[in-house]
């Protein structure tokens, strides 16, 4: 079998790293580059080229294979200039950076009718079970009990709430984005009908916590997703480019993954 060739953008940060701590678990994946400002001391595997984002747009497509898949795990301002080669030179892409913009988020459902494109905010398997669960709720259980959803990370993660949060309050709110609201400083606001609170923490070290909490007349229930390695995040990207490879262009979801790998 050929090894399925990656290129890993956003190489040096927390999940880049995670990424590549994980490859010897995905023989079947090959790293052919990573991307990032600054290399420093980071190892490289053989055969894999290191460029800075500038070098990919310059001459990425000269030095990388047509059958690429671009893993893209760096911050909003490095999907930008990602997205400005990708619609050059379009490859499948695994795009798991959050706190994107509305505009970015429109340029990759777009590349989606040109190149085999999976958007998720959250690569783990632990979520796509708990946003199952979420989307079995049913409406009239949302609407007699008060939803909230908390989330808690790291001091260091820039945006708030995540991606995450934001996925799930959106599934309990039936889609109705006017329905989801950030938790307001009084706790006393009395709340719309169906309305979804979310809550962020950003406290420590924590990977990663969600929380979404119904509370009734005399009860309560709690779905709760936590993540205590990066590496799941890291798996869950390398199976999604491992899927990826040589699909029809169109979008996809990591529930694709999971029903088809």
């Amino acid at each position: 079998m050929t090894p399925v060739p990656i290129l890993l953008y956003g190489a040096t940060g927390r999940m880049g790293r995670a990424i590549r701590e994980c490859l010897p678990e995905f023989p079947e994946v090959e790293l052919r580059a990573c991307v990032a400002p600054n290399r420093g001391e980071e190892p490289c595997p053989e055969g894999c080229a290191w460029m800075a984002p500038s070098e990919l747009v310059s001459v990425g497509e000269a030095r990388l294979p047509s059958d690429v898949v671009v893993i893209d795990v760096s911050l909003a301002e490095g999907t930008a200039l990602l997205l400005d080669w990708l619609e050059r030179v379009p490859r499948a892409l695994v795009s798991a950076t959050t706190g994107l913009s509305v505009t970015l988020e429109a340029r990759i459902r777009l590349l989606a009718d040109r190149a085999p494109v999976l958007r998720a905010r959250n690569l783990s398997v632990g979520n796509s079970v708990a946003s199952a669960m979420l989307r079995a709720v049913p409406e009239a259980a949302r609407e007699a009990l008060e939803v909230d959803v908390i989330e808690h990370h790291h001091a260091a993660k820039r945006d708030a709430p995540s991606g995450t949060a934001l996925a799930w309050a959106s599934v309990l709110a039936g889609g109705k984005s006017e329905l989801v609201r950030a938790a307001p400083a009084n706790a006393a606001d009395t709340r719309v009908p169906g309305e979804i609170r979310v809550h962020s923490i950003r406290s420590g070290t924590a990977i990663g916590t969600h929380r979404a909490l119904f509370a009734g007349a005399g009860e309560t229930l709690e779905i709760v997703h936590t993540v205590f390695d990066r590496a799941v995040f890291a798996r869950g990207a390398l199976r999604a480019a491992r899927f990826l490879y040589g699909r029809a262009p169109r979008a996809y979801s990591f529930d694709d993954v999971l029903s088809r790998s």
